[in-house]
């Protein structure tokens, strides 16, 4: 089935849907769907070897448009140790927001600006960042510092239910990269997490992300899952 994505659709100024790759979805059925919505844009993500839906996708005029990697690690139960992470709050939002201009250029949205427009995409990550410290979107978000300076940030969304842990968006301000910090970062968090209600933690990235895969395998994270984005728009299906 299809279903419309409503927050996406008023943001991005254009009439967006998903497909449900877990229910079987017709040609006609599509093609309807389409019409009555007047879609511009519609995203299915898909089990990287799911090969009928990935036939069916491309039969409809999809793109494979990236490939998320979910890595996970396990988190040890540990309230003794203490960790270096900070709440960010909201007065540390205007410093977070500097940072994050232009920080996200390997996601699925900042390599399809000719689709989304990078401006908007800037602007998305930062009403996350927003949300995010207010825990209206992600639980919160934790910064680390270096002389008082904050330097990088993660925001952190927990099912307790489940312990399990999700890393939403993580960064480090561009001029201290490359020197281990988003290294300490991770295993600060982990150090946080050890004193909560959490068993494991995940995290997703972009297949043509190698700096962040690299940085998780070195820092004891797993493969978990391997799925395929695909994109379909008006633009495309007027071109056939």
């Amino acid at each position: 089935m299809l279903r419309l994505l409503h927050w996406d659709s008023n943001f991005f100024a254009m009439n967006m849907a998903e497909v449900s790759t877990t229910s079987p979805v017709t040609s006609p059925y599509f093609h309807h769907f389409i019409d009555e919505h007047q879609l511009d844009f519609i995203q299915a993500l898909c089990k990287i070897d799911d090969i009928k839906t990935v036939r069916f996708l491309e039969s409809e005029n999809f793109q494979m448009a990236d490939i998320k990697v979910t890595f996970e690690t396990k988190i040890n139960t540990n309230a003794q140790n203490k960790s270096s992470l900070v709440l960010a709050t909201e007065h540390d939002f205007p410093v977070l927001q500097n940072m994050m201009t232009g920080l996200f250029k390997e996601s699925r949205y900042s390599c399809y600006q000719h689709i989304f427009g990078i401006e908007k995409v800037d602007e998305l990550y930062k009403l996350w960042m927003e949300k995010s410290i207010t825990g209206s979107f992600d639980d919160y978000c934790l910064v680390i510092k270096l002389n008082e300076e904050i330097i990088g940030f993660v925001t952190i969304k927990e099912n307790l239910i489940d312990r399990k842990a999700r890393i939403g968006l993580l960064g480090i301000d561009l001029k201290h990269q490359s020197n281990g910090m988003g290294a300490k970062l991770l295993t600060e968090l982990k150090v946080f997490l050890e004193s909560r209600p959490i068993d494991q933690l995940v995290v997703s990235t972009q297949g043509r992300n190698y700096n962040a895969m690299n940085l998780y395998i070195k820092c004891g994270y797993r493969i978990k899952e391997m799925e395929s984005w695909y994109y379909w728009t008006r633009s495309r299906k007027e071109d056939v």
